[in-house]
């Protein structure tokens, strides 16, 4: 039960439904058991990396985040499948026209530079990029203290 002074955060996904994924996903590629050459160590660490991207999305509910939709998205495609997920509708309003026109170029330099870093964030506006943006480094540092997590509990002691 969490205490009045500490609310429990829903908005990060869980430490233990990303480690679930992501074990799942590296049992399954070590049962392939496809990298026995060293030639083929670059393929491992790109489908280790894909298998912790996709973990991470699917913890962060799959379809509730743009970023996380990008990544499965992008994911699927590389494995040749066709993923159809849920669209959101896109809310337009007549302020976002007003307001494009008095931005400041170096900040819109600067939001473009972070919608091609963050998946997904091509067509979003600058306070939802934001938002999600905010939301993809909370589950990306999670992302690092699990992955640290594992490599502590499975280093020779």
């Amino acid at each position: 039960m969490a205490s009045a002074d500490k609310p429990i955060n829903t908005d990060v996904p869980e430490k233990d439904v990303f480690a679930l994924h992501f074990l799942q996903s590296l049992s399954n590629l070590r049962r392939q058991n496809t990298f026995n050459s060293p030639e083929k160590t670059n393929d491992r660490v790109k489908k280790i990396k894909k298998a912790a991207y996709v973990s991470m999305a699917r913890a962060a509910g799959g379809t509730n985040r743009l970023w996380s939709r990008a990544l499965l998205r992008r994911a699927a495609k590389e494995n040749n499948k066709v993923v159809r997920l849920p669209r959101r509708k896109k809310r337009v309003t007549c302020l976002r026209r007003r307001r494009s026109n008095r931005r400041d170029p170096v900040e819109e330099e600067e939001a473009e530079r972070l919608r091609n870093l963050v998946p997904g964030g091509g067509g979003m506006e600058t306070s939802k990029l934001m938002e999600e943006t905010a939301h993809y480094i909370k589950c990306l540092s999670m992302q690092v203290k699990v992955m640290q997590c594992l490599v502590d509990g499975l280093a020779p002691k």
